[in-house]
């Protein structure tokens, strides 16, 4: 793999990505405001599920060509999701302890998103399947 094309194809994907990520922040702040971090966890557990499907898809899929995996994969979903915001807001919703919300935060995140890259992955095994 030429890795020009592949730090090209990073670049342009995390640009993508994070504004993507932006856009869906402010949009669910506006929404639901700012006692809990809906955005965040929709974002991560969203990505979770789309990278399910893009490397289930780039490990069965002949011709998906490992820069369209970089891109996707690497470029737009590790700028789309974010592990460092997810675990500042365990610290902010936590303050001086840590509270219930912090916790069913975190727990919910992490296995919402476990659940969520096996359903992307179950998804295109049974598409593929078809």
């Amino acid at each position: 793999m030429n890795q020009l094309i592949a730090i090209t194809a990073i670049a342009v994907g995390g640009a993508i990505g994070s504004v993507f990520r932006y856009l869906v922040g402010v949009w669910f702040l506006g929404r639901f405001g700012p006692g809990f971090p809906w955005g965040t966890m929709t974002i991560n557990v969203l990505g979770a599920f789309l990278i399910g499907i893009v490397l289930q898809c780039a490990a069965t899929r002949v011709g998906f060509s490992p820069y369209l995996r970089v891109f996707l994969a690497t470029g737009i979903l590790g700028g789309f999701t974010t592990f460092s915001t997810f675990a500042y807001e365990i610290y902010q919703l936590s303050s001086e302890t840590i509270s219930l919300q912090s916790g069913i935060y975190a727990c919910s995140s992490v296995l919402l998103g476990v659940f969520a890259a096996y359903a992307g992955v179950m998804l295109v095994r049974s598409l593929s399947a078809l």
